[in-house]
């Protein structure tokens, strides 16, 4: 691969030493978070996922509720201020019954008790690959009981229920901002309290591997051998490689590589900027050397992100323009 060394600092480039890795790529996958689902149920309800593909993450507030989902054969019990995320959107169904329902059912009856649940969706505008996303297990349960919690993520999951249950003008929008800090806070609890991380998560845990890391996420268009990162993480080549490759299940320069055309396709999608600028940020000696490494990992040319980035543009302004008249 034909790569040269940019004596101009690219401006999507972080000036802090102490570069923050997962801020970094929480920001370049660009979160959102919105709050489908909000209410309190009593008698035989259920939120059932059936046909739902995004990663979800449930409150409970007061009450209890039972939890089935796929791989576990009883259902768990989750109480007031209990958390559960399911990362990669694997069916689930949350119930007022042991007993799984049909489907959603939400014209539960009686008198009580209730049971509060807000009901989230991440995404990411960035589709493909996703270190982080993919790091994650099927499920993540945050009790409420569990001293080790962070005091932030439990100060947040209350402030969420008062905001839900003041039902003040904004409230979607707050609550919606208020998830996109919650899924990262349940990150930070899933890194801390997890013995057995994989992938980007493990990576960041290990001071070498990550030391490494930042370096290649500081300047992604350097001419990085497996070599120089070895040399920036204080590793022998070998161990890096081998070390690398174990906890992030590929080898440097392929993370090098995804991670350089996750920035590419960010750019192409920005009309300002033409593929040749893209490949000079990034490091590539010449525009048809990008060409060949881009579709080599993305699958497609630069042509055909610019050209689906244009025709979305084209449909939002039409769509715009239709709502106005």
């Amino acid at each position: 691969m034909a790569v040269r060394v940019s004596s101009k600092r690219p401006g999507f480039m972080p000036e802090t030493p102490d570069m923050d890795i997962l801020s970094d790529v929480l920001h370049s996958f660009r979160l959102r978070a919105r709050i489908f689902q909000k209410g309190s149920y009593c008698g035989a309800w259920a939120l059932d996922s059936t046909g739902m593909s995004r990663a979800t993450f449930h409150l409970i507030g007061r009450g209890q509720a039972w939890l089935h989902h796929t791989g576990e054969r009883a259902p768990v019990i989750v109480r007031g201020g209990d958390l559960v995320m399911f990362p990669h959107g694997d069916w689930h169904q949350i119930s007022g019954t042991p007993q799984r329902q049909p489907g959603m059912c939400l014209e539960g009856v009686g008198d009580g008790p209730f049971t509060t649940v807000l009901c989230a969706m991440v995404e990411f505008a960035a589709d493909g690959w996703n270190p982080i996303v993919q790091a994650l297990p099927s499920v993540i349960v945050v009790r409420s009981e569990d001293q080790s919690t962070s005091a932030a993520l439990h100060a947040l999951a209350r402030l969420m229920l008062a905001e839900y249950e003041a039902g003040a003008p904004g409230g979607q929008g707050v609550l919606d901002r208020f998830a996109e800090v919650m899924f990262v806070l349940v990150l930070r609890h899933h890194m801390q309290h997890t013995q057995h991380l994989t992938g980007l998560l493990a990576a960041l845990k290990d001071e070498r591997i990550a030391r490494a890391l930042a370096a290649l996420h500081r300047a992604p268009g350097t001419d990085w051998r497996v070599e120089t990162l070895a040399r920036a993480a204080g590793m022998s080549r070998t161990v890096f490689a081998d070390r690398f490759t174990t906890l992030l299940g590929v080898t440097p320069m392929h993370y090098l590589a995804a991670w350089r055309m996750h920035l590419a396709e960010g750019m192409l999608c920005d009309q300002r900027c033409s593929v040749a600028q893209v490949a000079e940020r990034l490091g590539y000696q010449t525009e048809a050397a990008f060409r060949r490494a881009f579709r080599r990992v993305r699958g497609i040319g630069p042509g055909d992100v610019r050209r689906r980035a244009r025709t979305a543009a084209q449909t939002t302004t039409a769509e715009v323009k239709a709502a106005t008249k």
